[in-house]
């Protein structure tokens, strides 16, 4: 089975036990590769689920057509789209054994519908053996419209009136309308209002498993998401949406119901929010909002490092320079270092990097970081003389680095170096506990005049003693030996010849 033969499986059904050992057999034979052995989904979902999926449960009918002829094209399940093909199985699978799968499906996993007969896919290949093409989603669904539960369920709405830059207490306040949400979407259309005012939403989330959760908030003006009381995203005061968003890290919740609530504030010119939520790992949001985020135009391909091996990246990063070199660690710790300005100049934990644009149409433009608490630490060139950056850091600088190049270590770890002023610099990076990074800088030969080394440059940068420093965003850094200066937001570290220094970052 490919791709769609996952969204097939996804039909299925409640049944005897003789049907359900048999079909268990057989689904793991000819569905699991694609839709997983819990129906979830291969690949981190980038096959359809059959888990808490519409598809399979109700008419028989639809899931029959389905592994009888195959599905093509653009299919929704549970608010995520995959366009992908499934091939036909009908003159593969004979009539029982089509029943045994889909009435395993339509059983397991939480899915419950009444079993399926060797008779009734008898009698569809029957009606349908003059079809030759696969069916499309829009096809099945005028024929077998899917029995779906809304987002959120038992959604209220309460309105209330008011100018605010931040978000009041609603609890202290009286709703100005109440109103039942039938559809379960969290949506300002029904509001009536363009201006100064705010909308509470509370209703019940079911989740499907046990599990990890990230959830997704982004609004114009502000909004906060909590789940069984607790805040789990939020945006602050007060502008536009596509610059305004706030995803949780995954946070570990059981299977079943949960108390949902959304409140949000409109103050002044445009309005919208957006609410999602995913299995922590999945590709794709389900989405709890009127208002989804765009549709990509290129699919994810979310580098993820091997277990004790390193990932690299060679594209267009946002936030750094063209040729930067993009490192994922093992462990949740990434950087991207810069072969302009010779030095890393983000770091961040969580997920590594989106190659999705960049490898499907080697598109212009920069690729953000996937992960999160992403926090840059310098746009300037990382080298100068030491007379120089008792001075403060220069603009420019006489000691003209060069790039030559990079290597990496049997686990990936790389090793980047830089001649300067007649020495070589080895900057190399492995990652530790925390999710940390440890960089190694050594100095070989002894350079023509003494040199500086830019290890960060912000405003905010607090001293917390003599060997260890907390830049905005919370990333400690702690070096083993030496003396760095903090001058003009700039910590500086003079560098001695044939000598190394470890810095070790770490969030707080």
């Amino acid at each position: 089975m490919t791709a769609q033969t996952a969204l097939l499986t996804t039909l299925a059904f409640v049944a005897p036990v003789a049907y359900a050992q048999d079909g268990g057999q057989l689904y793991t034979t000819y569905c699991a590769a694609c839709h997983g052995a819990q129906g979830e989904g291969a690949l981190a979902g980038q096959f359809p689920p059959l888990s808490g999926s519409p598809w399979p449960l109700g008419v028989p009918d639809r899931g029959i057509k389905i592994v009888l002829h195959g599905l093509h094209g653009e299919i929704d399940v549970n608010g995520k789209t995959w366009n992908l093909e499934m091939p036909p199985q009908g003159a593969a699978l004979p009539d029982d054994h089509i029943a045994a799968i889909l009435t395993y499906v339509r059983s397991s996993w939480g899915n419950k519908a009444e079993p399926i007969t060797a008779a009734q896919v008898k009698a569809v290949r029957d009606a349908t053996a003059s079809r030759s093409e696969a069916w499309t989603a829009v096809e099945l669904q005028k024929l077998h419209p899917l029995e779906v539960k809304p987002p959120i369920e038992d959604l209220i709405s309460y309105v209330y009136d008011g100018l605010w830059q931040t978000l009041p207490d609603f609890t202290k306040l009286k709703a100005a309308a109440v109103e039942e949400e039938h559809n379960g979407l969290i949506s300002l259309t029904k509001t009536g209002k363009k201006d100064g005012y705010g909308v509470v939403w509370e209703g019940t989330l079911q989740l499907p498993v046990d599990g990890d959760y990230e959830f997704h908030l982004a609004a114009d003006d502000g909004a906060r998401l909590l789940l069984d009381g607790r805040t789990l995203a939020e945006v602050v005061g007060i502008g536009p949406m596509e610059k305004r968003e706030s995803t949780s890290q995954g946070i570990a919740f059981t299977k079943g119901p949960h108390k949902l609530r959304v409140e949000y504030f409109e103050f002044k010119g445009q309005e919208g929010i957006r609410v999602g939520w995913r299995q922590k790992g999945d590709l794709n949001w389900n989405w709890l909002s009127e208002k989804v985020a765009p549709r990509r135009k290129w699919p994810e391909i979310l580098l993820t490092p091997e277990k004790g091996k390193t990932s690299i990246f060679r594209n267009f990063i946002k936030g750094t320079t063209p040729r930067a070199i993009g490192v994922g660690f093992d462990g949740g710790a990434n950087l991207a270092w810069s072969a302009d300005h010779y030095a890393p100049e983000l770091v961040w934990v969580g997920k590594f990097i989106d190659a999705g644009h960049h490898w499907t149409d080697r598109g212009i433009g920069s690729e953000p970081p996937a992960g999160e608490r992403v926090v840059k630490l310098s746009d300037a060139v990382a080298f100068a003389t030491a007379a120089e950056a008792r001075n403060g850091w220069p603009t420019t600088s006489k000691t003209n680095p060069n790039f030559q190049g990079y290597q990496l270590d049997p686990s990936g770890h790389p090793t980047f170096m830089v001649a300067v002023e007649g020495t070589t610099v080895l900057d190399a990076f492995t990652p530790a506990t925390g999710p940390a990074i440890v960089r190694t800088i050594t100095v070989k030969g002894k350079p023509s005049e003494p040199l500086a080394l830019l290890l960060a440059r912000a405003k905010g940068i607090k001293p917390l003693n003599h060997r260890s420093w907390e830049l905005p965003g919370g990333l400690i850094l702690e070096l083993n030996q030496g003396n760095a200066i903090l001058k003009d937001n700039a910590l500086i570290l003079e560098l001695q010849s044939a000598s190394s220094f470890t810095v070790t970052y770490r969030w707080r």
